[in-house]
């Protein structure tokens, strides 16, 4: 039944099995053909190379979009990567531990967060499952090396949220959208990393994690502290924002108060819609049921098919977060209509269908005035099914 609970909104069937980071698509991605460890690695993952190699074939990420509106990404993510070394994230905590009570803490690091610019915050355990195994992404970060196991000793993580400009975002999947994506990533680098420091200082561990540099996997993580549930297009979905937010995660041993799971009615709402699913260029997107993943049931996307639709259009896409019906303006229409979702059983599909009565299909926003006008550049040329998730 929706509401706040004490345990996950989801089911774990058997054992909890952590990823290997080196499986990601991105860290795949900066594997380079015809060295040892592109050998190494598709000996024992031959199903994947042939398609990471014709995505390596693609222009590529933050290659496609007019020359004037370029730069913009660049200079978002040059200051992206400035504050995503080891270094940055992580640090020793002060010799000089300051004992506070753990409600005065959690009041403190929500207000603080919040005074930063998050839009959400929610606190919880951190369940070692969702640690990586292994470091995958080591690209500008001398010193890494691929491989490397990690482990993770912090009991509590504090998931932050930033929300995105709905309209920036229904311009996927060309550059205004990346361009969007990428200022929230930017805004949680900031927050992130000045919060860890803030906990190191009071003197207690803490480590960010934020893009370019995680050692979690953020989604879970978030949905442990409460903040929302896996959609069908495994992204999690809020009350406040749907999926239209990024994430980013910060990993202490500062006592905390912890927040109670909730159930806003997703599994109903995606069991009755498959909007994302039918708007995906790739179609990574599953229209059936749930599977079994790494010992959690849920909907399993195809990231390889979804990667390269990235990698052709240069950006990352948008398409499932902007279609979805919860992706609308904060007005109070459409927080009644989501308010009316969140109560399950058949709530959902009466959104759904409501959704595709009054607005159709998706089809793209145009692009903001300030900005160069992006065609939408392709034609999908992958099939979902031609990539496989372990």
């Amino acid at each position: 039944m929706p509401g706040s609970h004490n345990k996950p909104p989801y089911k774990i069937v058997g054992a909890l099995t952590r990823f290997d980071e080196r499986e990601n698509v991105h860290a795949r991605y900066e594997l380079v053909p015809d060295t040892q460890e592109w050998s190494d690695f598709y000996r024992n993952h031959p199903k994947w190379e042939r398609i990471d190699l014709k995505t390596k074939s693609l222009p590529g990420m933050m290659k496609v979009g007019h020359p004037w509106d370029l730069p913009i990404l660049a200079n978002e993510r040059m200051i992206i990567r400035m504050l995503c070394g080891d270094e940055v994230v992580d640090g020793i905590p002060s010799s000089d531990k300051q004992e506070i009570d753990p409600g005065r803490a959690t009041e403190k690091i929500k207000g603080f967060v919040r005074h930063l610019g998050a839009d959400l915050v929610r606190i919880g355990p951190l369940n070692p499952a969702f640690v990586y195994s292994h470091i995958g992404k080591t690209r500008s970060y001398p010193g890494r090396k691929r491989g490397t196991p990690l482990s993770l000793s912090h009991a509590s993580a504090i998931s932050l949220a930033i929300g995105l400009n709905t309209d920036m975002i229904k311009t996927g999947p060309v550059l205004p959208e990346y361009v969007e994506v990428s200022r929230a990533y930017l805004q949680l680098a900031i927050i992130s990393v000045t919060l860890a420091g803030y906990i190191r200082s009071l003197g207690y561990p803490a480590r960010a994690h934020n893009l370019l540099n995680y050692q979690v996997l953020c989604v879970p993580v978030a949905i442990d502290a409460g903040m929302g549930q896996l959609g069908r297009h495994g992204l999690m979905l809020t009350k406040e924002f749907g999926s239209c937010l990024k994430l980013a995660v910060v990993t202490a041993d500062l006592p905390l108060v912890y927040d109670p799971s909730v159930d806003i009615g997703v599994d109903d709402f995606c069991a009755q819609c498959r909007i994302c699913a039918e708007s995906c260029p790739s179609k990574a997107i599953p229209a059936g049921d749930k599977v079994v993943v790494r010992g959690v049931e849920k909907w399993r996307i195809v990231p390889e098919a979804c990667f390269y639709v990235w990698n052709e259009t240069g950006t990352d896409c948008g398409v499932c977060v902007a279609s979805c019906p919860w992706t609308k303006p904060r007005t109070a229409l459409h927080n009644l209509a989501r308010e009316f979702a969140t109560r399950g059983g058949k709530a959902g599909g009466w959104m759904s269908r409501m959704d595709q009565l009054l607005y159709g299909k998706f089809k793209p926003k145009t692009h903001p005035d300030w900005m160069e006008k992006s065609e939408y550049p392709f034609t999908p040329s992958l099939n979902g099914e031609e990539g496989v998730m372990e």
